[in-house]
């Protein structure tokens, strides 16, 4: 007698988040567990736990308004504005900090990024802390490195970090590090040596 073979799919159990969150928030209180944090979760379209907007009113709200405050402030030409709201949100930032107008932070995490000293964001940069995948949730902290030049409108993803003395070109799409001294150009970004300043330059240096 033969047994006819099933070839039905195993059906996944449902991913329930709360693993998720706890691993999520020592995340968050910790620099040191890592750059990255991923973890499965279902199609963004539904409720994932996330998101501050799957939750209770009153939490959705006091998110809302949070965002609110944060992102007028950046779309704003007030540098001490938008770098007090920065660090009054968890952001670690250090000094002679320069951020231009209408820059774009994301708002869920602001605690992940970190811009150390003189660090120039040019016009409409966007800065992801967090992504939302078919079937995965991506956070992750964003480092600017000492003197590190973000041009206008570039775009970084989160979980990378950006080297002492790098410049990122105006329109990049940032999605992997950029090291020490080198020039992202390009979307995707490819890496390029600096070029040498001119000697008239030097002189100012």
């Amino acid at each position: 007698m033969h047994l006819k073979q099933s070839h039905t799919q195993p059906v996944p159990e449902p991913i329930a988040p709360c693993d998720g969150l706890e691993r999520l928030r020592a995340f968050r209180a910790a620099p040191s567990a890592g750059r990255v944090f991923l973890h499965p979760t279902g199609h963004p379209s539904r409720p994932t736990g996330f998101c501050p907007c799957d939750g209770a009113w009153p939490r959705r709200l006091l998110f809302y308004a949070k965002a609110w405050v944060l992102l007028t402030a950046l779309r704003s030409p007030f540098n001490r504005l938008k770098i007090a709201v920065l660090r009054h949100c968890g952001a670690q930032i250090g000094r002679n900090v320069h951020i231009a107008a209408d820059v774009w932070i994301d708002p869920l995490f602001p605690e992940l990024l970190t811009i150390e000293d003189e660090v120039c964001i040019g016009v409409g940069v966007r800065i992801a802390l967090h992504e939302f995948g078919r079937d995965e949730f991506r956070a992750g902290r964003v480092i600017l490195r000492r003197r590190a030049l973000v041009g206008g409108f570039a775009l970084l993803r989160s979980g990378i970090e950006v080297g002492e003395n790098a410049n990122i070109a105006p329109g990049a799409m940032v999605a992997s590090d950029v090291p020490a001294g080198r020039l992202a150009l390009g979307n995707p970004a490819r890496l390029f040596p600096l070029p040498a300043p001119r000697p008239e330059e030097r002189g100012h240096q």
